[in-house]
This record gives C-alpha cells, sequence and structure tokens, in this order.
C-alpha cells in the first residue's frame, strides 16, 4: 500500500469521517479508476456512496478487501500524517462556528481530485457546490478525528451518516396543508459565545443552541460521549468537525439527552438495549428528517443526533423506498406461491377440507384493496403510465 497516495486521496476524494463510517480506504487512482479497500466488500451503502463521490468525476472504482485492523492502522496513520502536515503555531481556545460560510480555498476541497486544480470548475457539473472549507484549528480537529477513530473502534453502534453535499439542491417541497409537519425550535442566542459558556446553560437551552449550530445548512451530526468526569458533545457539518464542547457536567449531559428523548417521543427511562427513533419536522420551510440514536454504556447513556436535509434527506427517502418496493414484490410473490399451493392442494383432491368460503373472499379483497393502491401510486407517477 502507497500510503502517500491513500492519504493524499482521503484529503481530496474520501474524507476521513467517510472512511471511517464505511470502513473503506482509497488506495490509488490509475487511468481514472479508484482502487478502493473495504473491510466488506458486500456493504452496498458504502459502494453507493462512493460511486455517487466518483460520478461527478467520470471515475471508475475498483473494490478490493482489506482487514480491518488495516483499515484501522492507515487512519491512525493519516492522523499523525495530518497532524504533521498542519502544525500549529500556539494553541489557542476553540472558537466557535461563525455564522457566515469561510471563504473557499482552491487547495481545500476535500471531496475532488484532478490533476490540475485550476480544472475543478470545468469538471464539476453546475449543480454541484464546492465542499466547504476546514475549520481553522486543525490541530483540534485532528485531535477529534483520532478520538472519533477510537470510539468507532470501541464502540460500534455508532449511528452512520451519510456525507453528502445537500446544498446542490433545492430543499424537498413543503407537505399539503393536511399533511403538515411541526415545525422544529431552534432559537440561538449565544452563537458568538465560546462553548466552555455553553456548559453553563440549563439543558433545554443548551439543546437549542447546539441545534442552531448544526441547522446551518447540509447534514448535521451530534455526538455525546459520556465520560467519567463528565460528558463530551462533538458536532460535524457534512461530514467535517466543527467544534467540540468539553467537560459537560454529567447532570447537564444527560439533561440534553432527556431533552432529545422528549422532543422524539422516546420514553425516559434508562434504555437497556441501542434504540434508534426517526421523526419529521421544518425548519425554516425546509424539510428535515431527525434520527436520534440512544446507546446504553457501563456509565450510563450515550446517543448521536443526525439531522438530514436537502439531498441527503432525498437520498434516504429513495432508499427507504427501494426497500419497501423490494419488501412489497417479496410479499407479493409469496403471495402468488401460496395461492397456487392452496389450489394445487384442493385439486389434487383435498376439497372436503378446504373451505373457500372464508379464503377466496377474503384474498380477493385484499387484492382489490392493493389494486385501488397500486392506481393511485400510478398517477403519483404519471410518467409510468406514458411508457406503457
Amino acid at each position: 500500500m502507497d500510503t502517500q497516495k491513500a492519504f493524499q486521496l482521503i484529503d481530496r476524494v474520501l474524507p476521513f469521517e467517510a472512511c471511517l463510517y464505511h470502513q473503506i480506504l482509497p488506495l490509488s487512482l490509475e487511468n481514472h479508476c479508484l482502487h478502493l479497500g473495504m473491510v466488506t466488500l458486500e456493504d452496498v451503502a458504502a459502494l453507493d456512496y462512493v460511486r455517487r463521490i466518483l460520478s461527478f468525476m467520470n471515475y471508475s472504482l475498483i473494490p478490493q478487501s482489506i482487514a480491518s485492523e488495516a483499515h484501522y492502522a492507515a487512519l491512525s496513520a493519516y492522523l499523525s500524517y495530518a497532524g504533521k502536515q498542519h502544525p500549529v503555531a500556539a494553541a489557542e481556545p476553540l472558537q466557535p462556528v461563525a455564522a457566515t460560510e469561510p471563504p473557499i480555498s482552491q487547495h481545500a476541497k476535500e471531496t475532488f481530485l484532478v490533476d490540475v486544480p485550476d480544472e475543478i470548475e470545468d469538471m464539476m457539473p453546475s449543480n454541484v457546490s464546492a465542499v466547504s472549507a476546514p475549520p481553522a484549528d486543525l490541530h483540534q480537529t485532528v485531535t477529534d478525528r483520532q478520538s472519533l477513530l477510537e470510539a468507532h473502534a470501541t464502540n460500534p453502534e455508532l449511528a452512520r451518516t451519510f456525507i453528502l453535499n445537500s446544498e446542490s439542491l433545492a430543499p424537498s417541497p413543503l407537505p399539503s396543508p393536511g399533511d403538515a409537519l411541526p415545525g422544529l425550535a431552534a432559537t440561538v442566542r449565544y452563537l458568538n459565545s465560546p462553548p466552555d459558556f455553553l456548559a453553563t446553560l440549563p439543558p433545554s437551552q443548551l439543546l437549542q443552541e447546539l441545534l442552531g449550530r448544526i441547522l446551518t445548512g447540509g447534514i448535521g451530526r451530534l455526538y455525546f460521549e459520556r465520560r467519567a468526569g463528565g460528558g463530551r458533545v462533538l458536532w460535524s457539518q457534512n461530514g467535517v468537525l466543527q467544534s467540540v464542547l468539553n467537560e459537560l457536567p454529567l447532570g447537564v449531559f444527560q439533561g440534553v439527552i432527556d431533552e432529545l428523548k422528549v422532543l422524539t417521543h422516546l420514553p425516559l427511562a434508562t434504555v437497556q438495549q441501542p434504540k434508534q427513533v426517526e421523526i419529521e419536522r421544518t425548519y425554516q420551510k425546509n424539510r428535515l428528517l431527525l434520527r436520534l440514536r440512544v446507546m446504553p454504556k457501563a456509565q450510563g447513556e450515550e446517543a448521536t443526533l443526525q439531522i438530514l436535509r436537502g439531498a441527503a434527506l432525498k437520498f434516504y427517502q429513495q432508499q427507504q423506498l427501494a426497500d419497501l418496493s423490494r419488501d412489497a414484490l417479496t410479499i407479493a410473490q409469496e403471495l402468488q406461491k401460496k395461492v397456487c399451493e392452496i389450489r394445487d392442494r384442493t385439486r389434487s383432491g383435498s376439497r372436503g377440507i378446504f373451505d373457500q368460503t372464508n379464503v377466496v373472499p377474503a384474498l380477493s379483497q385484499v387484492l382489490q384493496l392493493v389494486e385501488q393502491q397500486l392506481e393511485e401510486l400510478s398517477h403519483l407517477h404519471p410518467e409510468s403510465n406514458d411508457e406503457k
């Protein structure tokens, strides 16, 4: 493995967080073909994610298997490499994320790789926007990435994240008035205050501040990590770590998790096994999906909150519909087999024990309902009728 090539590809094509989450590693790029190491070659979600990224650059993909230990060692080595590439002159307190987007550097695009940086704009479709620049405090970013790497190594229950740029697509349309979703309240009063100040806020107000910081655009994520001396909250935007809140009093830490439980209608009792819940809300006329996962640990509860919007939400909904469609087709095929089996057994001499007065009318009623629903579905997708 050429580690230097792999590290450059992590910097420019597949972000560190994506490699950690999907357990993948870009190995080399040859003749417009990316050689991708995968811990699990059958991981469809990982393959879909990488192909989506490569499609913008007209690159093909060759996956190959790598050991989990090699993947972990490579990412650990990358963190050491990243720390040496971006030394920090003096330690400075962590600053909150600014309300405005930072200027995009020509050398700070983490998603795309071309031979000549000036060709990026020519290769990118008009509907694809550039990735935001990384945080200014790169030393802190490397440190916190190391924490995330260690957390993933010891905590396989960490919720996964789609790392897409959702600003390139228009927001999902609002539902009709009859199906209107509740709004999500996120009042930010201390956007320019240091993270240490946020630790002094009560749980309900702290949650508002945290939500406001990850609702500025794209995909937001909060990770609540419990430690012996206090809680720790990390938040990221579009897969890039933004800031960290350290040494949060455990009472406030658990209080914020409880506030999230109330928001997502989970019981306040301590969970005995991992629980995940999803709710939809609207925020500033945009549709959101909030996915909360609460995990029991020896010292108490930990949690992750992921917010999907725009392209990420649309992609997720498409995946959900695809899964439902496959399930529906499988069930329909199974129903057909069962009906054929009933018919064959009836023909073979089991008439006396088959009560068709109950089964046949009931099946007919179910099929009529399904037919009506299919008719409604065809009207929702008129293009399918044009192809007939």
